[in-house]
């Protein structure tokens, strides 16, 4: 934990006041554990993979880690990451049932704990950023589509996503499932505040592009990208897949001729280099 901040969200602190208030202080104790156990499995996965963990903020269904490298690194290495937490809480469940085939824990007790851990290890699994499985469905649609394309359906799904939630605790009769709202209303924000950083994120993801290239880190995999004459820089690099090496071919002029072609390296040295976003391809051409 050296170098990472922890912070606890102030809904957490909201539902185990809560929780207290009617005496369950062994329930907050067990699961405070099981949160911060299940962000250590994602520390653990980062740290592996030498990821910088900056922050880990604790929610009532697990946490969100701020990680510098997501997004920016080999599409495997963050499913291992964003599936680590889930995977904890497996472990954690085998480690409760094991405890009452010994006969240590009785069997309310462990089916308290096991519960919890299915709650918190399923609720993390849903397609909603930030949620494990909304970053496990951002890193999958960003292996078949553009990575600004799959940032973004990433983040309308998530939204929608809260939403459905919102209406499924508004559903409950005779009042509302008030932390399931909250919960929602969270998610809610938090897609909305992706789509306002979206362009934040995108940027970091070429800069980081930009670099991997230039130490000659980029993928095997190459793949042709024809566009016209006239689109711009800012139009080209959304068409980047992480997955692969681009090659862009201008159509619209006689081929083969030396100078229809520039790869993605030339692309983003050219993007970076001050020159405005809306200036045409053909210019790298000249």
């Amino acid at each position: 934990m050296n170098n990472i901040s922890l912070h606890v969200h102030p809904l957490f602190w909201l539902i185990m006041l809560g929780a207290l208030l009617v005496g369950q202080f062994m329930e907050v104790i067990t699961l405070f554990s099981i949160v911060l156990l299940h962000e250590l499995g994602h520390v653990t996965a980062a740290r592996w993979y030498g990821w910088r963990v900056k922050r880990i903020e604790l929610l009532p269904f697990g946490g969100v880690l701020e990680i510098e490298e997501w997004g920016n690194t080999m599409p495997g290495a963050e499913f291992v990451v964003a599936l680590a937490g889930p995977l904890v809480n497996a472990l954690l469940i085998v480690f409760g049932l094991a405890m009452m085939q010994l006969e240590i824990w009785s069997s309310v007790w462990t089916a308290f704990f096991v519960y919890s851990n299915l709650l918190i290890g399923g609720f993390n699994l849903l397609p909603i950023w930030p949620l494990d499985g909304g970053r496990v469905m951002q890193t999958a649609l960003s292996l078949v589509l553009p990575y600004r394309q799959a940032m973004l359906w990433s983040i309308y799904i998530s939204g929608a996503g809260a939403a459905g939630l919102i209406a499924w605790s508004l559903s409950f009769e005779p009042s509302p499932h008030l932390n399931g709202l909250a919960v929602a209303f969270y998610l809610l924000f938090s897609a909305w505040m992706a789509y306002r950083q979206r362009h934040v994120q995108f940027i970091r993801f070429l800069l980081a592009r930009k670099t991997q290239l230039e130490e000659g880190l980029g993928p095997e995999i190459e793949r042709l990208v024809s566009v016209p004459p006239t689109l711009t820089l800012a139009q080209a690099v959304k068409k980047i897949k992480r997955n692969s090496y681009q090659f862009f071919i201008v159509h619209g002029r006689s081929l083969p001729s030396s100078g229809t072609v520039f790869s993605e390296k030339v692309l983003l040295a050219y993007y970076f280099s001050g020159r405005s976003p809306h200036c045409a391809v053909e210019e790298l051409l000249r």
